[in-house]
């Protein structure tokens, strides 16, 4: 079989992969429905928080930080999962495809890639990496023409903001104060009652 021959039929099976990667990022990432769910769940976290902080409630607020950490722990599993399942699905299309294309580990294209050489593993990368990039260029354009927001990305966006520390005003503000500090506060909480009286 000529290189052209070879180019094309790789061609072809990169454009599957990428389709893939697609249907399989639709199905197995997080739905637009859990992510709400999660965001909810993040922002009842944060309010909790607030309103520990506010009446100076230690227990409530190491509670909050222990929940908001458990929150931060779902979320990862739920986006890690299906990254860890489309990476074993991904390794075994791809070793299938290097005992078919064995023959032409080099010698396809006209120039070396470096890391990757000029057999068919250069012309698989070339051909993902270039659909991949069309198929997020078009989305992008798609999204500004339209004005329309990824509605999944941007609640994740969210979720992490609010169970970030920096979102609650400052960066100590998980910071659960000492009992010394607690101490400090009731003496001169009752030092300005006995002054008052």
């Amino acid at each position: 079989m000529t290189n052209v021959g070879i180019i094309l039929q790789i061609m072809f099976i990169s454009i599957g992969m990428v389709a893939l990667g697609l249907i399989l990022n639709k199905f197995l990432g997080i739905n637009l429905q859990s992510a709400r769910e999660l965001r909810d769940k993040a922002l009842n976290i944060q309010e909790r928080m607030r309103t520990a902080q506010a009446t100076g409630n230690a227990q409530e607020m190491f509670a909050m930080q222990q929940e908001s950490t458990a929150l931060m722990k779902q979320m990862m599993k739920k986006q890690l999962i299906p990254s860890c399942i489309r990476c074993v699905v991904f390794l075994g299309i791809f070793a299938l495809i290097g005992v078919f294309y064995i023959n032409y580990a080099s010698g396809i294209l006209p120039f070396e890639i470096p890391l990757l050489g000029d057999g068919w593993i250069a012309v698989y990368f070339l051909f993902s990496i270039g659909f991949s990039l069309l198929i997020w260029g078009v989305k992008k354009l798609y999204r500004k023409l339209t004005g329309k927001v990824d509605a999944r990305s941007k609640i994740s966006k969210e979720i992490l903001q609010v169970l970030s520390p920096t979102s609650q005003g400052t960066a100590s503000s998980f910071q659960i104060p000492s009992v010394s500090e607690e101490t400090e506060k009731l003496d001169s909480w009752k030092d300005r009652i006995k002054n008052n009286s």
